[in-house]
């Protein structure tokens, strides 16, 4: 089970006639790509670097937060995502009746107070690793990545100590059946937040991923894009080239109805857009996404978009709980700080196995 992403800042504006809600967005880390490589290519492609300690203090990484205001802070949406029989939620987000497999070392616990939520790569590895050169915001999106299902991972709580702060040339799993998805997942941390590797760190993983089949890793980067020169969008096998749209009369609005497949549970896809002749600099605060997609289950969704620069606005996050039928209305987001003119995307991720869909079309007015 994908988690839903996190949400930096999102304010309810007005429920709309389909049960949505119009949210206005605030930007997250920019440089945002969708790199999808073999795992033995994405190793060989983190770069490496001497690991810095200096500076380090835990508390520099605001944790756990509750983004969405539900009333369960990240360590329960964690544990809620991941229960493999899913818990009642109580007052004050109280777990009882789950059940959940620490796939580290195969345990399954009942009590969540038995289960640690585990930074895969722990916050001092990526302090050594280039996080001490971030913002705050930065380290606290980081400590509370739930936008993609591998930074953080509920297991067995002496296990998580035992591990503590080491990479993979130091600490791997005690089950030899699962060290090949924990490098997979521990690359693709690496390469979603743009993190280096030190010499034994990187002669580990190459090892680790020789053995291991060469599946294809999909990664929606947050900081970086790892060293590839040519990160793939991934997007319907039969989708034409996105328009241009040329914005005429000031309208600055540019829609795109080609189809893209959004599959079952796979890596997200992109469709663009790029708006030229916008008589505005700058988007305005209260511009207008329009989206329309088709799927069984529009909870299973989480739809973001990306500004020209790479910044990326989310417009909606996967909710279990959510189970009509497509998503067909309008976001109003605050663009008011990006460039009007240029390319930008929306990108559609289907976080849940059982049904595939597609978007149909979006319209984007800055």
């Amino acid at each position: 089970m994908i988690r839903k992403r996190l949400a930096l800042v999102i304010t309810a504006a007005a429920a709309l006639a389909s049960g949505l809600v119009a949210v206005v967005v605030t930007a997250g880390p920019a440089a945002a790509a969708t790199v999808s490589q073999p795992l033995r290519t994405m190793v060989a492609n983190l770069p490496v670097a001497t690991e810095v300690r200096t500076g380090y203090d835990r508390d520099l990484f605001n944790h756990w937060i509750d983004a969405d205001s539900d009333g369960c802070n990240t360590r329960y949406e964690v544990l809620i995502a991941e229960a493999t029989t899913a818990p009642s939620v109580g007052s004050g987000c109280a777990l009882s009746g789950g059940a959940w497999l620490s796939y580290y070392d195969g345990e399954t616990w009942t009590d969540p107070s038995d289960l640690d939520i585990d930074h895969m790569v722990p916050l001092a590895e990526s302090w050594d690793s280039g996080s001490r050169n971030w913002t705050s915001a930065q380290r606290e999106a980081y400590a509370n990545d739930i936008g993609d299902a591998r930074p953080l991972v509920a297991v067995t709580d002496n296990v998580n100590q035992s591990k503590s702060d080491q990479d993979p040339a130091e600490w791997i799993p005690s089950l030899a059946s699962v060290r090949c998805r924990y490098i997979t997942e521990w690359t693709a941390v690496k390469t979603r937040w743009g993190l280096t590797v030190d010499t034994a760190e990187k002669s580990a993983l190459t090892t680790y991923a020789a053995a291991c089949t060469n599946s294809t890793v999909t990664v929606v980067t947050v900081i970086g894009g790892g060293t590839t020169t040519s990160p793939t969008i991934t997007t319907s096998p039969t989708a034409t080239a996105s328009p241009t749209v040329t914005a005429t009369g000031g309208t600055c609005t540019g829609s795109n109805g080609t189809d893209v497949t959004v599959p079952d549970a796979g890596a997200a896809v992109a469709s663009s857009i790029t708006i030229s002749g916008c008589s505005r600099t700058a988007a305005s605060a209260t511009s207008t996404v329009y989206v329309n997609v088709v799927h069984t289950f529009r909870g299973d969704l989480s739809i973001w978009l990306y500004a020209p620069d790479g910044s990326y606005y989310i417009l909606k996050a996967a909710s279990s709980s959510d189970s009509a039928a497509n998503v067909d209305t309008t976001y109003t987001a605050n663009l008011s700080s990006e460039t009007a003119n240029g390319t930008w995307s929306l990108s559609v991720k289907d976080n849940y196995s059982g049904d595939t869909g597609y978007l149909s079309t979006w319209t984007l007015t800055v």
